[in-house]
């Protein structure tokens, strides 16, 4: 397994505009940003913050061969016990963002591989723990992104984003993450939340049909 990832700044390019999200920032977003020169945090440290975070939505594409092979990273005794936490070990640097959408604002990581393909995204939602979220961002040292103004729905832009989700579509699941620690290892695993409300269900819903993904967890909702 991998314990590293590399490059851990904010990305200039919010990675969602194959979404179609209006990334102005909103009040949830205003974070005291960590010093620059702050040290890169490892996949251990992420094992233990996502069990903090409760109930989140996941989005997940395929990790593709090339990406495997380009992360080139020391060798880990943490288990990833879940196929959706299989883009970890391909994950390079890690990246916040935060959007106002026609639904409210939507808040979320981006898990970059080492083409600089986002590869994962978590969502945070009414039942996650902010609190959490925050200082997982100020512990991680991860920077939220510059709001950019939204495209204009050009021909080019249609068309680019219609290309995206002909290619490796998202997939979807509301989990909570648990890591289990062992003399010699520790394992991170996740499972559909035991409880979520209907607003964080309606919210899950509207961020999936938005990007076109594909329910797979055992909740479905049309």
């Amino acid at each position: 397994m991998t314990d590293g990832f590399h490059g851990m700044e904010p990305c200039a390019d919010p990675s969602s505009s194959d979404d179609g999200f209006d990334t102005r920032p909103f009040a949830h977003a205003t974070r005291v940003p960590p010093t620059p020169a702050a040290p890169e945090p490892c996949l251990t440290q992420l094992a233990e913050w996502l069990p903090q975070l409760g109930p989140v939505l996941w989005l997940e594409r395929p990790v593709r061969a090339e990406d495997r092979e380009a992360c080139k990273q020391p060798s880990s005794t943490l288990l990833l016990d879940h196929p959706a936490l299989a883009v970890l070990s391909a994950t390079t640097r890690l990246s916040a963002h935060h959007a106002i959408t026609a639904h409210g604002p939507r808040e979320w990581f981006c898990f970059h591989s080492p083409n600089g393909t986002v590869q994962a995204k978590l969502f945070l939602l009414p039942d996650s723990d902010v609190l959490a979220w925050d200082e997982m961002s100020s512990a991680l040292h991860i920077v939220p992104s510059e709001a950019n103004s939204p495209e204009p729905p050009t021909h080019h832009t249609l068309l680019r984003r219609a290309l995206n989700r002909l290619g490796q579509s998202w997939q979807a699941r509301l989990l909570e993450f648990n890591c289990v620690r062992r003399p010699w290892l520790s394992v991170l695993d996740a499972r559909p939340p035991l409880r979520i409300s209907l607003l964080g269900i309606d919210i899950a819903r509207g961020i999936v049909r938005d990007v076109h993904a594909e329910w797979i967890s055992p909740l479905h909702f049309s």
